[in-house]
Formats: structure tokens, C-alpha cells, sequence
């Protein structure tokens, strides 16, 4: 049945999100759904929520806008591995690259990729090597200061899932838009404290042609909040939350909420917790997480483990980030 189920998903005939439920009954999730999962580990450690939160690494997947409020750097990338769903079966996995470039205190430029492998497949009908499914996400963006503490960014981002050789086609692709607002301010009589909120719209664009159908992309819109509080001159923390709604396709448009919180002691130990609530019965689950990270002289290495009951198939998952800021 797994290996049913994967060539349904590979021709564009998807049932249930990767992180979804195992007792659900069939949902129509669309493709591209891994374009959904926390992309690197500080994130992932808080529940998933980035839309609002700094360090501009990997602003590309969360919200662009927000890689001109990291004032501390001019720019960085940063490298993330997680083996998805490795309870379930091995063999999925989630590579991401994101990074930024400040042109000045105004712009910035935003770069990310995005790979996800699947398991090998069997040869189907007459074709008796065996396949090896992927899927891409190159992405190219652009942040601007409109006025002060006002930022907006645009991603454009090329996908293309390579099925292997079914039938006549060897893969299918298309293209989507992320749009990004951030607002930030500093908390009057609160030296180097903050608050920020954002708006991020992801994954907009057409649907993708498979051999038989054409399916939605897993378009999102999010609002986030976040504040930065620190504390004496050693400790710091953070408080962020997301509003998420999936807006396409239809069988799964529904609510979701990420909230999380990181303390930092000297900037160099960050101990990380959070939250996500989805809707099962639209194939999206609820878990836990919690993530640790440390950072020295540019260089930070951030690790999350995610938490949740034998339903969810993503249970055990966890994310490695190392990157490098200057």
C-alpha cells in the first residue's frame, strides 16, 4: 500500500499530507506538500512559526521581509537536513538552503532551495528499473524598506518534481509567488527590547499538470507576531506566534497555529519549545517540539526534535541547521 500510495502521489493524486494522520480518511491535499514542513531547525523547534522572528537566513521560507530587521548581520546562509517521516518508512528527506545579502540598509537580496527525496520505487508496468522520486524548490527574492520598520519582500520560486520514467513524462513543474510585510518596533523605556508582526502569503501560483490532472499548489497565507525581551545583559527571550489559513485546494483549506518561545543566555546557548495545532481531519497534525541551539563567531549549529502520538506520521522527526552569519 506504501508504494500505491507513493505512485498516486507522484502522478498528482495526493491523499493525505505527508505529516498527516494515519486514521484519516482520503484527503485531497494537492502536490507539493512539502513545501508546508518547517524548513530549518530554529524554526521547527518553535512550533513552526517564522513569520515575524529575525535572522535572515532563512527569512526566504518564512517571510523576506523580515531578513532587514536582523540588525546584528549583513548577510549569511544556512544549511538544514531532516529525515522525514523515519518512523514511518526511511527514505524520505528534506534538504534546504537558504540565505541573504544586504545591499545596503534597505535591500537585500534573498536566496533559498529546497530538495525532498522519496523512497525508491519499484519499476511500474513494463519498466523494471527502479525510480527515484524528488522534488525542487529553487527560490529567488527580493526585501525592501518602504519607510523605517516598515519592510515588504517578493519571492519567486521554480518547482519541479521529478517522477522518474512513468509512462511518457519524467516530471512536471510550475511556479509560485511569496509575499512578505513586516513591521517592527522597539518597546518604549525597554532598552533593546522589541515587538514585530508580519503577514506572509506563500505558495501562490498555477496548478501543476501531471500525467492525468492538474493539481493545486499548497497556497498559505500567515499572520505573526513576535517580541524580543531581554533581560540583565546575559539573557534574552522570545515570544512568537502564527495565524495560519491553507487556502488551496479545497479540501483542506482550515486553520492552523504555530506558537513558540526561544531564551538565549550571552546570544551563544538558545534553549527552544513550541506548539503546532492543525486539523486532522483536513490531513494536517498537531505535535510538539522543542530544539536547542549554539552560536560562536558567526557560526551556529540549531537542532529540534518533534513530539506527537502514533497517529502522526512525521513523530521522531527532527531537524540539524548549521549556518554561518557575518
Amino acid at each position: 500500500m506504501k508504494r500505491i500510495g507513493l505512485y498516486l502521489f507522484i502522478i498528482g493524486i495526493t491523499f493525505i499530507k505527508a505529516y498527516g494522520q494515519e486514521d484519516s480518511g482520503p484527503v485531497n491535499t494537492g502536490a507539493a506538500n512539502y513545501l508546508t514542513i518547517p524548513v530549518d531547525a530554529r524554526s521547527a523547534a518553535m512550533g513552526g512559526a517564522g513569520v515575524a522572528i529575525s535572522r535572515g537566513n532563512n527569512a526566504v521560507f518564512h517571510n523576506g521581509a523580515a531578513t532587514l530587521s536582523e540588525a546584528m548581520h549583513k548577510g549569511g546562509v544556512t544549511y538544514t537536513y531532516s529525515p522525514w517521516m523515519r518512523d514511518y518508512e526511511s527514505g524520505y528527506s528534506l534538504h534546504s538552503l537558504g540565505g541573504f545579502y544586504k545591499i545596503n540598509k534597505r535591500n537585500a537580496i534573498l536566496l533559498g532551495f529546497r530538495y525532498f527525496g522519496y523512497p525508491e520505487m519499484d519499476g511500474i508496468g513494463e519498466d523494471a528499473s527502479g525510480i527515484h522520486p524528488k522534488e525542487i524548490a529553487v527560490a529567488a527574492g527580493y526585501a525592501y524598506e518602504v519607510i523605517k520598520n516598515l519592510s515588504v519582500s517578493a519571492t519567486f520560486k521554480y518547482l519541479y518534481s521529478d517522477m522518474g520514467k512513468i509512462g511518457n513524462s519524467n516530471g512536471a513543474s510550475s511556479v509560485a509567488f511569496d509575499l512578505g510585510i513586516l513591521y517592527k518596533r522597539e518597546i518604549k523605556d525597554w532598552e533593546g527590547a522589541g515587538w514585530s508582526v508580519g503577514i506572509h502569503a506563500s505558495n501562490l501560483g498555477p496548478k501543476i499538470k501531471y500525467l492525468t490532472s492538474k493539481e493545486a499548489l499548497p497556497a498559505m497565507v500567515k499572520v505573526g507576531g513576535a517580541a524580543d525581551l531581554p533581560f540583565a545583559s546575559m539573557h534574552r527571550l522570545t515570544l512568537t506566534a502564527d495565524l495560519g489559513y491553507r487556502l488551496s485546494p479545497d479540501d483542506v483549506q482550515a486553520l492552523n497555529v504555530s506558537a513558540g518561545a526561544e531564551y538565549a543566555w550571552m546570544e551563544h546557548l538558545m534553549l527552544r519549545g513550541g506548539y503546532h495545532y492543525g486539523d486532522k481531519n483536513k490531513g494536517d497534525a498537531s505535535y510538539a517540539t522543542a530544539g536547542a541551539g549554539v552560536e560562536y563567531a558567526g557560526v551556529h549549529l540549531d537542532f529540534a526534535w518533534m513530539f506527537a502520538g502514533h497517529e502522526c506520521l512525521a513523530r521522531n522527526t527532527f531537524w540539524i541547521s548549521l549556518g554561518y552569519s557575518f
